[in-house]
């Protein structure tokens, strides 16, 4: 029997697993990093050990390490979440060889169905319908990139999370991204192999989940659909699907199970499907528990990690087919350190308020809480916000409702673009396909502005700096004032306002462009703010972080800084370095890890020529020269870590 589980992962799914394992009293360890000293999941573990090492392949992935931390421990099982080792057959076999328990399929099980090739084959066997499929090493699948049915998507054989995964529309594009694919799976997976399948450009993504036991039994716990993606990546998941009828549904799920029973499959999994042409193609099997399994739990009433370690306890599936009931709708939105309008690039920096809605309707799974640092060695997922209603409409209204709520201020994150999705017609109406956030990104950017909005984020910037206490204002933020008139210039995310204000007893007067305004203001807390704007009322929340003040209005979050903040450039000139800028420089695009330089001093560049790659998310960005030039400085080495906007690379024309 289970006694202590050392959790190999890290963030809200080993918060999960810590709760579930608590309720059974059953010990936990958690592990963490030395990029991540200060976090909620090793803190809320009965035990804590650290996981000693610098890169991915030097902790999450080794095998060894984790399982020589699981001796050190005394534990006696391990669980492995999703991703890094959770679908490594190796690891599986290994933990099996030192009489660790696994929770989780068997290594032999993984071997077969969470090898995407292999599991293919498996199903193509069992008579699963299955999409066309190209496999082999690079050469051989090179050499027939004239015979494939483009367009052509690119996954890794033993992963998930939409990494590794690229489009191909023609034959020229296959060799290079083919290799970008398995750079890709290999950081992420430890294994670098790949294969080719036929893209279906309108298509959906429903995925089954399944439970078996270690005496043949084998149960679906039904379907979620998971089609609103962004890079490969879900971000919106709901259950039950609300694109099939009765007769799909349990066609489809009947279909899991005939599959799972064929391969003696035992714990959770989720067979993934493709939805094309009201037909569905068997996509690939996870060999673990899933992001998303909070919607299944909300709709069947299950705790999926309990049965998890009732199964992994030897014990028998205490519920059958018939027990499993449809309860309403639940739908999950995944929260990230990004900014979608800049094609989804990775944020990071420490969240200094975290605020979600209260609700018993209302889940918030989250790795982070505030004052923790989200860095970019590992997937930005903030957390997961779920919602349970007895209709569809019902739960998307309430998720939009939740999100719009939701403050998480420190880094800029998808909180404004989900709530413009989940509130999209096509989505209220599910008239949507895989490719429906790329194709309609430019709109559910679109951001309606008007120089009032600034006004109000301005004026609520003011009311905070006059609600804060004297003592706690630093250098920057004092205000220069003549007379009992303030006079102050700000910079709302980058565009300068200028404003005068006079206080009075019970507000004060804002003088902006000649305009006056009488402001009234009332602090509900450390950060709602609610204000008086002659007459009309206006809700904002205002929060302070180390450099910035964060001002959230209307779901929109700016960031407000004085003119008197120090610049980079002043900040290095005071520490002593001295950087010559040529007639043009590079500045990092995001937070990351240099992954290769192309280019060295005195080289010249074309527009457009690859300078170098910077590893952010484990996802590879291309950095490109704007203009012809001669390289004069590069201020970087390969390895380091940059942060947005610190300066690379000089050049002269």
């Amino acid at each position: 029997m289970i006694t202590k589980i050392l959790i190999a992962n890290r963030g809200e799914i080993a918060r999960r697993i810590i709760k579930t394992a608590r309720k059974q009293g059953i010990l936990t360890v958690g592990i963490y990093t030395n990029d991540e000293p200060d976090n909620a999941w090793a803190d809320e573990a009965d035990e804590k050990v650290i996981l000693s090492g610098n890169s991915l392949s030097e902790t999450w992935l080794n095998a060894d390490k984790i399982i020589a931390l699981a001796h050190e421990t005394s534990s006696n099982a391990i669980h492995p979440g999703y991703g890094f080792l959770s679908e490594n057959a190796s690891f599986a076999r290994k933990c099996e060889e030192q009489k660790i328990i696994f929770i989780g399929p068997s290594a032999d099980t993984i071997e077969l169905m969470g090898n995407k090739t292999e599991a293919r084959r498996f199903a193509k066997n069992v008579g699963v319908p299955l999409a066309f499929a190209l496999e082999g090493n690079l050469k051989t699948l090179v050499e027939k990139a004239d015979t494939l049915p483009y367009p052509v998507i690119i996954k890794a054989n033993a992963g998930g999370g939409g990494k590794g995964m690229h489009i191909v529309y023609t034959a020229d594009e296959l060799k290079n991204k083919l290799e970008k694919a398995q750079r890709e799976a290999s950081a992420w997976f430890g294994i670098d192999t790949v294969y080719v399948e036929q893209y279906f450009e309108k298509a959906r993504h429903i995925e089954v989940q399944i439970f078996g036991d270690n005496y043949g039994n084998v149960i679906h716990l039904y379907e979620r659909e998971c089609t609103l993606q962004r890079n490969y990546q879900k971000i919106i998941e709901e259950a039950p699907s609300p694109t099939l009828t009765q007769q799909q549904r349990e066609t489809i799920c009947e279909t899991a199970v005939k599959l799972a029973k064929a391969a003696n499959y035992t714990n959770a999994g989720t067979i993934e499907f493709l939805w094309a042409n009201n037909e569905f193609y068997f996509l690939e099997m996870n060999t673990r528990i899933q992001v998303e399994h909070p919607v299944t739990e909300m709709i069947t009433g299950l705790d999926l990690v309990a049965l998890q370690l009732d199964v992994s306890n030897n014990l028998p599936l205490q519920i059958g087919q018939k027990d499993v009931k449809i309860n309403g709708v639940a739908v999950e939105a995944r929260i990230y350190a990004e900014k979608p309008e800049e094609n989804f690039k990775p944020t990071a920096g420490i969240l200094h308020h975290v605020k979600t809605l209260s609700h018993p309707l209302v889940r918030f799974d989250n790795t982070y809480e505030s004052g923790n640092e989200v860095v970019t060695n590992y997937d930005g997922m903030i957390g997961k916000l779920i919602v349970h209603q007895n209709q569809r409409s019902k739960a998307f209204h309430w998720l939009a409702q939740c999100l719009y709520e939701t403050q998480i201020h420190g880094v800029d994150t998808n909180l404004p673009f989900l709530y413009r999705l989940v509130t999209h017609s096509n989505v209220m109406s599910n008239t949507v396909y895989t490719r429906f956030i790329n194709n309609e990104l430019e709109q559910l950017n679109r951001v309606e502005s008007s120089d009032y909005s600034l006004i109000i984020i301005a004026i609520a910037y003011a009311a905070a700096i006059l609600n804060t206490k004297p003592e706690k204002k630093i250098t920057w933020l004092q205000y220069s004032s003549i007379l009992g008139v303030t006079k102050q210039t700000i910079l709302i995310n980058g565009t300068p306002i200028e404003y005068k204000l006079i206080t009075q007893p019970k507000g004060f007067q804002f003088l902006l462009n000649e305009k006056m305004f009488n402001v009234f203001y009332h602090s509900l807390n450390n950060s709602a703010i609610n204000l008086v704007i002659d007459g009309v009322k206006y809700k904002t929340v205002v929060t302070k972080g180390n450099d910035a003040f964060w001002v959230e209005y209307k779901n929109q979050l700016s960031v407000v800084r004085s003119q008197h903040l120090l610049s980079q450039a002043s900040l290095q000139k005071k520490a002593g370095i001295n950087r010559t800028v040529g007639d043009f420089e590079i500045k990092s695009p995001l937070h990351g890890k240099i992954a290769s330089i192309m280019v060295q001093p005195g080289q010249t560049v074309e527009q457009g020529t690859n300078i170098l790659t910077i590893d952010s998310m484990k996802t590879e960005n291309h950095i490109t020269s704007p203009a012809k030039g001669t390289v004069e400085t590069i201020w970087i080495e390969q390895d380091a870590l940059v942060k947005e906007n610190q300066l690379l690379m000089t050049f002269k024309n």
